[in-house]
């Protein structure tokens, strides 16, 4: 009987203040001395995950609409010439026939970049990259820091885990 093995029951509790002892200590490396402050933090890095996975979501947001932007603005450009060639040509319609293609995505760019509120005289593509580029590396910024509340959360999630099998008392079913 097992149970009712003094000695046993000796080792088990040595044991079990083994591992609570290990898993205070981890709560000190993070700067935590109670199950209290414990708690809060748990608290206050999944609303920091929250936080950070609408930053995320909002910048996703951005760089999809600014890679739109570029992509017109590259069409606009590439083909703004055969949209002056034909508004200057002695035959557009013949000029027409020939670059329809050209001087339709033109026309469907130059419309969808006015309906965004660029302004096409100055346009830039260098600075439009320059901005997404910048845009996608704050995203990864902010994804490093997304990843590490998680970590810290998922670890901080284990030692209450660990501390709340040995502190608090078993509910009676």
């Amino acid at each position: 009987n097992i149970a009712g093995n003094i000695g046993f029951q000796k080792w088990a509790n040595k044991e079990n203040l083994k591992i609570v002892s290990a898993e205070y200590n981890k709560m000190f490396t993070h700067n935590l001395h109670n199950f209290s402050e414990l708690e809060d933090r748990i608290a206050l890095l999944h609303m920091q995950q929250k936080e950070v996975n609408t930053s995320v979501v909002s910048l996703e947001s951005q760089i999809r609409h600014l890679r739109e932007m570029l992509k017109y603005a590259e069409q606009y450009q590439k083909n703004k010439i055969y949209d002056d060639h034909y508004k200057s040509s002695k035959d557009p319609d013949r000029y027409f026939r020939k670059y329809e293609s050209q001087i339709i995505l033109f026309a469907g760019a130059e419309h969808i970049l006015q309906e965004n509120g660029m302004d096409l005289k100055h346009l830039n593509t260098n600075k439009l990259q320059e901005q997404l580029s910048n845009l996608i590396s704050k995203k990864k910024s902010i994804n490093t820091q997304y990843v590490s509340f998680k970590q810290e959360t998922k670890e901080l999630e284990l030692i209450h885990q660990n501390l709340s099998k040995y502190l608090k008392p078993d509910d009676p079913e």
